[in-house]
Order: structure tokens, then sequence, then C-alpha cells
């Protein structure tokens, strides 16, 4: 798998990098994903993942791109077209390019700490099966969702995503990250911690992690035992178990970090945070506490993706798993231009552009071509009424 057209522009890059440039380098990527298309249609992948990335850069759905633009194919062969999408070899295609562009920025050897991160899009409407949605607490005015399980690194202080995974059906959480380790496991550098947020504190879940590197999380407030432990005025280190005398039993080293809030969010006091620490059985709590909040710095990037996610009713969570994917990888090729096209080296690092943000500078660039290359319609809304009678005498 190469990608020409970003190696150049990664290695030799112009002056400037034009809307046309993104655009291009965006569909280099689309382009990428395995669809089969419908044998004898006069259409090919290219007008097919066109739709799909104006789709994407505006948040809306592919019936909104093929009603207002003048030069694309009608929703129906589009989305015909989607269907012959094949899970399997578009996921490990969409793994295989996020793996590709995050190498071109990121050091090969060496270890990197890895953040492990649970996804819920909701999901209205009836799917094709009832197993093929999760449930979660109520949003957006719904219960269900489909979830994905996704691994990242900081680099630069930007997240890379690593590989995404979905859960589907019977499938446990322990199993999304066991796949998407395996995936990490990929990579040409040793995991050397894991950091992940409550969803790991399960023992499968912790056993699972363990076999891959170090995790490190915060603790759920279940037992008496553990609320003693965290019920007291100064920090310290010790141990607790969790699903004892049942399978998956473990036990964990335990940081107890005790912090003042100092008024945050109208609280004030002590806050007592217990962590699973492993692998930092040598450290203070507060140290563990500093590890773990290297996790913070991508909740707010993190998110970006949903800003290119294109809409969708359908049921298929093949179509719906692919526009995951087309949000991921549009994310990941912002992230490397702007550190290694964009960002101006200076003293003690680079400076990262802060006008090329991801919705107003990347999407709305490509989003500016693609409106020119399809046609798209300008409406304007009308009075419906024109003149009044006798003022169309003066027209002449």
């Amino acid at each position: 798998m190469r990608l020409p057209k970003l190696k150049r522009i990664l290695t030799d890059p112009d002056e400037y990098i034009s809307n046309s440039q993104l655009k291009s380098l965006s569909m280099e990527l689309l382009e990428l994903i395995p669809m089969e298309g419908i044998e004898g249609s006069g259409l090919d992948s290219e007008e097919i993942m066109e739709v799909v990335l104006r789709a994407a850069v505006d948040t809306t759905s592919v019936n909104g791109v093929t009603t207002n633009t003048e030069d694309t194919p009608n929703r129906e062969p589009v989305m015909d077209w989607l269907h012959t999408l094949e899970k399997e070899p578009m996921l490990d295609a969409v793994n295989d390019i996020l793996a590709l562009v995050a190498m071109t920025v990121l050091d090969r050897g060496g270890s990197r700490t890895i953040c492990l991160d649970f996804m819920d899009n909701p999901f209205h409407g009836h799917p094709d099966d009832e197993d093929e949605f999760r449930r979660m607490e109520a949003r957006d005015g719904t219960t269900k969702c489909h979830r994905y399980c996704t691994a990242f690194v900081i680099a630069q202080g930007k997240p890379l995503t690593l590989a995404v995974e979905p859960v589907d059906g019977e499938d446990s959480k322990a199993d999304a990250v066991e796949r998407v380790l395996a995936r990490v496991e990929t990579y040409p550098f040793e995991t050397d911690q894991i950091l992940m947020d409550r969803d790991a504190f399960v023992g499968e879940l912790i056993g699972v992690l363990r076999e891959t590197a170090p995790p490190v999380f915060p603790v759920i407030t279940r037992k008496d035992s553990l609320r003693e432990k965290l019920a007291v005025t100064a920090s310290h280190m010790t141990e607790e178990t969790v699903c004892e005398d049942k399978e998956y039993e473990q036990t964990y080293p335990l940081a107890v970090n005790v912090t003042y809030q100092n008024g945050d969010r109208g609280k004030s006091g002590l806050k007592q945070t217990g962590y699973a620490a492993y692998g930092l059985e040598d450290r203070t709590p507060q140290q563990v506490a500093q590890v773990y909040n290297h996790r913070s710095r991508i909740e707010k990037s993190y998110e970006k993706f949903r800003e290119a996610r294109a809409l969708t009713t359908t049921p298929s969570t093949i179509i719906r798993l692919f526009y995951v994917g087309v949000g991921f990888l549009l994310e990941q090729l912002w992230l490397v231009l702007q550190w290694a096209v964009l960002a101006r080296p200076r003293r003690g690092g680079r400076a990262l552009p802060t006008d090329f943000t991801f919705s107003d500078g990347f999407l709305h660039g490509i989003e500016q071509v693609l409106d020119d290359e399809l046609g798209w319609k300008q409406k304007h809304r009308t009075n419906s009424e024109g003149l009044p009678p006798g003022y169309e005498h003066g027209l002449g």
C-alpha cells in the first residue's frame, strides 16, 4: 500500500498547500479502501468516494449531496455501491491506512504509551438485527448505539489514531480490546504502558490489557473495602482485589491520590482518586496521577473526527463503520499535515498553525473544491410573490 502524493508533499512540500491538494490527498486515502461495485455500472469508485467525502466534510448525508449537486449520481446507485463494501477487507484497509499515515511522523523503535477508549455513536431506528447495536445511557433521545474501540498515541502533543475496531453483536469489551491491541502490536515500536478510563475496571479486561503492557486506569468504588482505602486524608500506595473469588480475580496495586478541590465546579475539600497502577508500584500516587493525566490531552482533539462523519439513516453496520473510518482517516491526515508540512521550526520545537483548524481550515477547504467540481446548486429562497401588480412596467 503506497501513498505517493502524500509522500511527496510530506518530503518536498510547495511553499503553500492548496485546497485542491487537500482534496486530492483525501481522495488518495479513500480510494485505497476496496469497494467491489456493481457489475456493469457506468460509475467507478472515485465518483462514489467523492460523494462520501463531500458528505463527510459537511457532516451531511449522501442524499444531501446527490440532491444538491449537478454532476453526481443519484442516491440509489451510490448506496448500492456502498452496500458492496465487505466488512473485513474494508476494516483492514482503514487500519492499514491509519498506520501508514501515522508512521510518517512517528519514530520507529523505542516504546510508547498507548491510550484506549470506547466511543458510542447513538443509533435511531430499527436495525436489521437487534444484536447489531449496544445499549448506553440515554443520549440524543435514544439508548441504542454502535460502539467502537480505538487505540491512539500522543505524538507532538496530538493524538494519532492507531487502530479502530467495532464492538459487534455478542462481543465483550475485552474481545474488542484484544483485537485492537493485536493491531497495535503490528507497529514497529513497543507498548510500555496502557492508559484507559474506568471501562478497564473489569477482571477479564484487565487480564487482556496486562498481556500487552501494564495498564493504568481509575477504579470504580463499588466495594466497601475499596471505599475504606479511599476514605483517607493522605495519599498512599496499597493493594486491592477485583472480581474476588471469581474466574477473573485480579489483585492490583492501588494508588490513592488525595488532592484539594479548591472550588473546582463549586466543590471544596479533599478529593480522593484511586488508580490501578500496574507497573508503577515504585511511584508515588501523585506521579501515578500525572502519568494518567497524559490521557486527558486527547479528549478535545480526539472528538474532532465527529466533525467529518457523514450522516446516514441506513441500518447497515458496515456502512456506518465505513463512515466512522472515513472520519478518523481525515482527522489523521489533518494532524500529519499540521505537524509535517505547516508547523514552523522554532527553538524548543515546532509552532503549529493556529488558523488551519480541522473544521474551518481543512474540511472547509476540501468542501469548497468539491462544491465547484460536483456542481453544487446554490439555492436562495424567494418570496414566491415577485413584484406587486403594476411594478412590472418599470422593468422595461
